[in-house]
């Protein structure tokens, strides 16, 4: 399986970045208007909710392989930025 390059243009990537800006201020919006809308009860809820997963994550993970895994993903992250940044190397 021969693997295929693209190449983004800087001026496409600026503009795919400002559409991420954009849609991400629309969901800022609109999580604000569904979080001013509830009443102290479902906050309490949706707070609970959250800790019991976060809660439940770091007894089945321990907090070390959670860590481990966002230095993974960071890595990651910064070698696809990379290969972005520069189409020439790997």
């Amino acid at each position: 399986m021969q693997k295929t390059k693209s190449v983004i243009r800087k001026s496409g990537l600026l503009s795919i970045i400002e559409g991420y800006k954009k849609v991400d201020e629309l969901i800022r919006i609109e999580r604000m208007k569904r979080l001013n809308q509830l009443t102290h009860g479902e906050s309490l809820d949706e707070y609970n909710s959250l800790c019991a997963i976060w809660e439940g994550n770091l007894k089945k993970e321990g907090i070390e392989n959670l860590e481990k895994k966002k230095v993974s993903f960071l890595i990651e992250r910064r070698k696809r930025f990379n290969q972005i940044g520069s189409p020439g190397e790997k």
